[in-house]
């Protein structure tokens, strides 16, 4: 088993600080939701848990990240293998350049997977996220051909084909149709038994369908941290209780 826990992560982009002292403990095999107000912090949250906040030059951070007790942002931490561990689905669909096929394939390859292993984990994760019979007949299309709903079901393929541990999701419906957004929710709770899955999500209905566990965070700090039922029925905070009113954020 694995286990992902911040320590007194703080964090600034440039002179303005977005995180401030978090602390938290992800559970594992649950859908942990980090919600609140637009600006507060939860994608900063989020990005810092792989090291992609580092793609930004402008960023400091202090603080541990660990991932089985081992600090992420320590310097002898190799940054491939730790977002390999924890994939990341981003927002929008960005599928490659490339076709359906080699979407999935490309991080096999970089694996060492061989041609019969690839075409194996290729159509099992096409089959996982409920994609394989809609385009088992044109895998060498451009998958930019497929539709916004058809494209983030292949993001989560991609991601899923390198065998993370830890999968984030940042608003990884907003972008999407209803229809398409309800398949992308049913797929990551058919897949909670297998991964730690951690999303942000601006829906706070979303996070009552789909959470285990709810983070609410304001202005950069962690302002409260429960399971679903008993955050949703009685939060603690009296900012909590406000935006689940939705007379803040």
């Amino acid at each position: 088993m694995y286990s992902l826990a911040v320590r007194q992560l703080n964090v600034w982009y440039g002179q303005q600080q977005a995180l401030r002292n978090i602390n938290v403990k992800f559970s594992e095999r649950r859908i942990s939701a980090i919600i609140g107000p637009s600006g507060c912090g939860k994608s900063t949250l989020l990005k810092s848990l792989n090291r992609l906040l580092e793609l930004n030059e402008n960023v400091r951070i202090e603080g541990q990240v660990l991932l089985d007790g081992e600090d992420i942002y320590a310097p002898d931490v190799d940054v491939v293998e730790v977002r390999s561990r924890i994939g990341l689905l981003a927002q929008k669909p960005f599928p490659l350049p490339m076709s359906i096929f080699d979407n999935v394939a490309y991080g096999l390859r970089l694996q060492g997977c061989s041609q019969r292993e690839i075409a194996e984990l290729v159509e099992a994760q096409l089959r996982a996220v409920g994609l394989w019979e809609e385009v088992k007949d044109r895998l060498k299309a451009p998958a930019t051909r497929l539709s916004g709903g058809q494209q983030q079901r292949l993001c989560l393929a991609r991601t899923l084909a390198v065998r993370p541990e830890i999968l984030l999701c940042d608003e990884s419906t907003a972008s999407l149709d209803p229809l398409s957004a309800r398949g992308v929710e049913e797929l990551l709770a058919s897949l909670r038994n297998h991964y730690t899955i951690i999303m942000v999500t601006h829906d706070i209905d979303q996070a009552r369908r789909l959470a285990d566990d709810v983070i609410f965070m304001w202005l950069g700090e962690l302002i409260e941290q429960a399971p679903a039922a008993q955050f949703f029925s009685a939060p603690q905070a009296e900012l909590t209780q406000a935006y689940l009113m939705r007379r803040i954020g």
